[in-house]
């Protein structure tokens, strides 16, 4: 699962962290030879954020499996910051430079699809992933565990921070009504 999000992070990475142009291309090199070798695990974990499809605020399945694989890999997580059960920041490392990575994981309400490339609705089914953030959080992680994976290989310093950022499609005017609602009550 080589997306071009992850390329890009890892190439930014890589730039960021490497005193040298040669340094750089092998870092990337390095990282996307770890994204390709563990491609089927990712693969699966998009798939299954993709049929959970969990809408904004309501991720907690895909929220703690992308959570889980991060802790497994030895990142310290801060689950339900900024007062959002979902939402979460994965920490590993230490000193600077300080990456940080969003991921995104939350399906649209009223949207349903099969793995068909056809239009094809599965009955029943409330939600759905239009806009690739089954991909995007998996993406993020991938991305988080291969420039952590270089750090580790060549004792390079540097801190990696995912953001786990729930409801991206609508949140914040979600929020929004809904203090708005108490306030005026």
């Amino acid at each position: 699962m080589r997306t071009q999000s992850i390329i890009q992070t890892i190439l930014f990475a890589a730039a960021f962290i490497c005193a040298s142009p040669a340094a750089a291309q092998d870092a990337k090199d390095r990282m996307a030879a770890f994204i390709d070798a563990n491609a089927d695990g990712f693969a699966e974990t998009a798939q299954e954020i993709w049929d959970l499809a969990e809408v904004g605020y309501m991720e907690t399945e895909s929220s703690e499996l992308l959570q889980s694989e991060l802790r497994n890999a030895g990142f310290e997580i801060a689950a339900g910051v900024a007062g959002m059960p979902t939402a979460f920041v994965a920490s590993w490392g230490g000193g600077g430079p300080v990456i940080g990575i969003m991921g995104e994981y939350d399906a649209l309400p009223g949207i349903n699809q099969s793995r068909s490339p056809e239009r094809d609705p599965i009955p029943g089914k409330i939600a759905g992933h239009a806009c690739g953030h089954h991909l995007f959080g998996t993406g993020s992680v991938a991305a988080a565990l291969a420039v952590k994976q270089w750090l580790e290989d060549t004792g390079t310093p540097g801190t990696i921070r995912v953001y786990g950022t729930p409801a991206e499609e609508g949140g914040a005017c979600l929020l929004y009504t809904s203090d708005a609602a108490d306030d005026n009550r």
